[in-house]
């Protein structure tokens, strides 16, 4: 008592002292007080005590996650996921073998029975193929594949193939959503909730359009070599897609199948919302609907003589297809080797991929047609790709055609070409001759030019009329000026000629004189017979100028014996001497050969 009123002492004005009454009081309420002031200090210490706080946790949290699990609230799971993901990523990063000893009692027996079925599928599969290759039957299924482009496979299925169920779906009746789905393996699949909803909508409308009872579904329907099968229950549906006709049998097992489903998941089809996480379960009996039958193959004692010659069938028609491929790409190589050889045409590089042979490389416009000689070799352009990019070449053969090409030459002309000079022969006109040394040189390949055998077809013209003119001799009497009768016809071609060369020369943009020499035998005296020379020279010029020859053109001069014509050993030879010829002068305005 003495310690009490010492701590109450405090709580009175220090100058008063407690009465009786008062202690009785303040005695009576720590009676009534204490026991809840007490109980509130020990929940502040739990509250303040994390260990305490932890304990009490500890004592209730597995019986909470096993109520919120039987909620079927998934907040717990999602909560914990990351942190579990976390936990698992660090405990392999610092020590993997503790995961790999806790997992080593599943992963052993895991990969054993994944290599297992591998290899029991390798072998069926190999099986199969032996089965359906080596017999008379594989041959005549691989000649009407090939008949009519369908996989060998697909032929294979279509003659073997009782029938096989390709994909089975559960369905929710009420909302239309799938539940599970699962597929034979190999077996291409749309999306599955589109086929669901597809079977919905086709189940309503026969709903609407027979005014069927709720109850009823649609049992069947057939689409080509599929037919779809429905079983329906309260409130779930299966649809079974098969390829063939499935025994009456299979519909019994779809029918035990879903009474099964029916009555494991009754609640959860009952309360469903779109969740299809809790019928993943449902796989494994569904998986065990997919079940394929095919036609059994006779058995025969002759079986092995069979195989024998289908066998020998088999190899020779792998040998024939060896060799006719060893054929084709010696064919191919030769084609390449001409290829290669064709001016204008250079290949980088060949190969061939997917079926195709693809050629790159550079081809001249003018080089050869390489799809020509393709077809000419015996290929297909179809199965060939011939990549030649545009370029131009300067082989002298394209060279020499591109020259062609270009210039344009005359009949009579020929261009060749060598180490990049481009030499003409032959002879073409003086317009010509000038196009050809102004453009030669800008022919692609082209570096100089060579005009030493081209001739001037004007020139050469012109030199046949000169000798023509040059070859006439017009006689006169013995000692007389006149022409002798009978000269009208060589004077008449001498004024032809004379018209000729002047036109031929103003073609060449040159000047022609003309000298008309007077002569006289070695009868008479020199003295007489010169002027008589020169007076016959110009008496032809006078007839000429009054035929329309200018008269600066031609050039009288009389020789008398000096330059005889003929000898005079006999008469005929003196009387060629009493003449006047024709010598012709031409002077081109630059060099022209």
């Amino acid at each position: 008592m003495p310690e009490q009123a010492q701590r109450r002492a405090p709580e009175q004005p220090p100058s008063e002292t407690p009465s009786g009454d008062n202690h009785a009081l303040e005695e009576l309420r720590h009676l009534i007080v204490a026991p809840e002031q007490e109980g509130l200090q020990e929940i502040r210490e739990r509250l303040d005590n994390i260990e305490r706080r932890a304990e009490d946790v500890s004592s209730v949290v597995a019986e909470a996650i096993q109520m919120r699990r039987e909620q079927g609230d998934d907040a717990l799971a999602e909560a914990l996921a990351p942190t579990v993901q976390e936990t698992l990523r660090e405990s392999v990063r610092k020590d993997p073998h503790v995961l790999a000893d806790a997992l080593f009692p599943v992963m052993g027996p895991a990969i054993r029975k994944s290599i297992s079925e591998t290899l029991r599928s390798m072998l069926e599969s190999f099986n199969q193929a032996l089965e359906h290759s080596l017999s008379i039957r594989g041959i005549r299924w691989r000649i009407e594949a090939l008949r009519t482009g369908k996989p060998f496979a697909e032929i294979v299925l279509m003659h073997s193939l009782l029938y096989r169920v390709e994909q089975v779906f559960l369905i929710h009746r009420k909302t239309g959503l799938v539940l599970n789905h699962v597929v034979a393996a190999s077996i291409a699949t749309q999306d599955a909730d589109m086929v669901a909803g597809m079977l919905s909508a086709i189940q309503q409308f026969a709903h609407d359009s027979f005014h069927a009872g709720r109850e009823e579904s649609l049992g069947r329907m057939d689409f080509e070599e599929l037919e779809i099968w429905v079983e329906a229950s309260p409130d779930a549906v299966l649809a079974a897609v098969i390829r063939g006709h499935a025994p009456s049998e299979y519909r019994l097992a779809m029918k035990e199948a879903l009474e099964k489903i029916q009555q494991d998941y009754s609640s959860a089809l009952a309360h469903f919302q779109g969740d299809a996480g809790p019928f993943r379960g449902a796989a494994e009996g569904l998986n065990q609907l997919l079940e394929a039958r095919f036609k059994g193959v006779p058995v025969s004692k002759k079986r092995p003589r069979a195989v024998i010659a289908a066998a020998i069938v088999v190899f020779a028609a792998i040998a024939a297809w060896v060799g006719y491929s060893s054929y084709l790409l010696w064919e191919w190589s030769k084609f390449l080797k001409a290829l290669r050889q064709q001016p204008g045409i250079v290949i980088l590089s060949q190969e061939k991929s997917g079926g195709r042979f693809h050629v790159h490389g550079f081809r001249d416009p003018l080089a050869a047609d390489p799809a020509k000689l393709l077809a000419e070799a015996g290929f297909d352009p179809k199965n060939t790709e011939l990549d030649l990019i545009p370029y131009y070449s300067v082989d002298d053969r394209i060279v020499e055609k591109r020259a062609t090409e270009i210039l344009h030459p005359p009949a009579g002309v020929k261009l060749t070409e060598k180490n990049g000079e481009l030499h003409a022969e032959g002879a073409a006109p003086s317009q010509w001759i000038a196009l050809f040394r102004e453009r030669a040189l800008w022919i692609a390949g082209v570096n100089a030019v060579d005009t030493a055998h081209l001739e001037n077809k004007e020139l050469i013209q012109l030199r046949h009329v000169q000798a023509d003119l040059e070859s006439v001799v017009l006689l006169f009497p013995l000692g007389r000026a006149e022409l002798e009768s009978g000269q009208d016809r060589a004077l008449a071609r001498a004024a032809e000629d004379v018209g000729s060369l002047l036109v031929q020369a103003s073609h060449l943009n040159g000047t022609i004189s003309i000298e008309l020499v007077g002569h006289t035998d070695s009868t008479g005296v020199e003295a007489a017979n010169v002027p008589l020379s020169r007076q016959r020279a110009e008496i032809i010029s006078d007839m000429l100028f009054r035929s329309g020859i200018k008269p600066a053109t031609l050039h009288a001069r009389g020789v008398a014996t000096s330059e005889p014509v003929r000898t005079e050993d006999t008469e005929e030879g003196r009387r060629l001497n009493r003449s006047v010829t024709f010598k012709v002068a031409f002077t081109p305005a630059s060099p022209v050969n």
